[in-house]
């Protein structure tokens, strides 16, 4: 399955898939607060969503970057 990048919101599972890593990487980035993973634009009950250009847009920091500096 391929992200949609026309969708309205994508969920933990559409980064998760777009970035090629798991949900439960996805669930850490977001829990650290450390800069891995831009905020929600939107919550859908207790569901994080972000809009597609919100993830295409954000410069991750590479493996091993040291993201508590910020």
């Amino acid at each position: 399955m391929a992200v949609d990048p026309k969708a309205d919101y994508w969920t933990i599972a559409d980064v998760a898939e777009y970035w090629g890593v798991s949900e439960a990487t996805v669930r850490t980035y977001r829990s650290r607060g450390r800069g891995e993973l831009p905020k929600e634009d939107r919550t859908f009950g207790r569901s994080p969503a972000w809009k597609p250009a919100t993830i295409i847009g954000f410069d991750r920091p590479g493996q091993g970057a040291r993201t508590d500096l910020q």
